[in-house]
């Protein structure tokens, strides 16, 4: 069976950052009336299938009488093909949601947005992605937004798909050897300035404020201390601490 695909390649002059690059799209997808819209990242293979099932998802929540405003599945990593789960935000952690032996849809705090599927109807709802951020945090903030009005975030636990965590990972010894995803300096900047932002959100509940928290406490551990080019990272966080505490958004110059 011979299938074709119309494919337009929507070229941009700049870099727009991640959240301005998807409304590029979203926009290209109302304008063409579709009912979803699928979210990439380059790096991204998805299993034979994995669509469908994203698609029969949505349909089978919507019939439970449960608005989805992204679903999404599992990644596997590209580098040590390790099997990713879903999470929710609790005290001073994030805890991982068991997806059990049936498969089947588990709800979720957020997704990340590559692999992700957002019925256009809920985009209406919940308006486009925040391309103040640029690029670390959006799909974050993008989902408890979308909580704050009602919708839910689901993970479909037999869809998957293949996809790199960082840039590369690195072993690092702390009581024993962890393999951590490690990205570029830079990277580091929007992660640390952006959760400051979002801090400010009324929206962004207190669970994640203390489980993000945590979380930059580890990666200013790991990164700032242990990593390689820790000087580069720490001064990327400090910049990025800086900003957000002055509300700089946007890309850094």
């Amino acid at each position: 069976m011979n299938f074709r695909a119309d494919v337009e390649v929507l070229v941009q002059a700049d870099n727009l950052g991640l959240g301005a690059g998807y409304n590029v799209g979203l926009d290209k997808a109302r304008s063409l009336g579709a009912a979803f819209v699928l979210l990439l990242d380059q790096d991204s293979e998805l299993e034979f299938g994995t669509v469908m099932k994203l698609r029969a998802a949505h349909f089978d929540l919507a019939q439970r009488g449960l608005m989805a405003a992204a679903v999404g599945p599992r990644y596997r990593d590209a580098s040590d093909a390790s099997l990713s789960q879903f999470v929710r935000a609790r005290c001073f952690r994030f805890q991982r949601v068991d997806c059990g032996e049936d498969g089947g849809t588990v709800e979720t705090d957020f997704l990340i947005s590559s692999g992700s599927l957002l019925p256009l109807v809920a985009v209406e709802a919940v308006g486009k992605m925040d391309e103040e951020l640029y690029i670390d945090h959006v799909d974050t903030e993008w989902c408890f937004r979308a909580r704050s009005l009602g919708f839910g975030i689901f993970g479909v636990c037999d869809a998957i798909m293949r996809h790199s965590l960082g840039e590369r990972r690195v072993a690092i010894w702390f009581l024993r050897w962890r393999k951590v995803p490690l990205h570029s300096p830079f990277r580091y900047y929007y992660i640390i300035r952006n959760s400051i932002l979002l801090r400010r959100r009324p929206y962004m509940p207190k669970r994640w404020r203390q489980a993000d928290l945590s979380r930059l406490f580890q990666m200013l551990f790991f990164f700032g201390l242990l990593a390689p080019n820790r000087l580069a990272n720490l001064r990327m966080m400090w910049c990025g601490l800086r900003d957000g505490m002055k509300g700089v958004a946007g890309k850094l110059n």
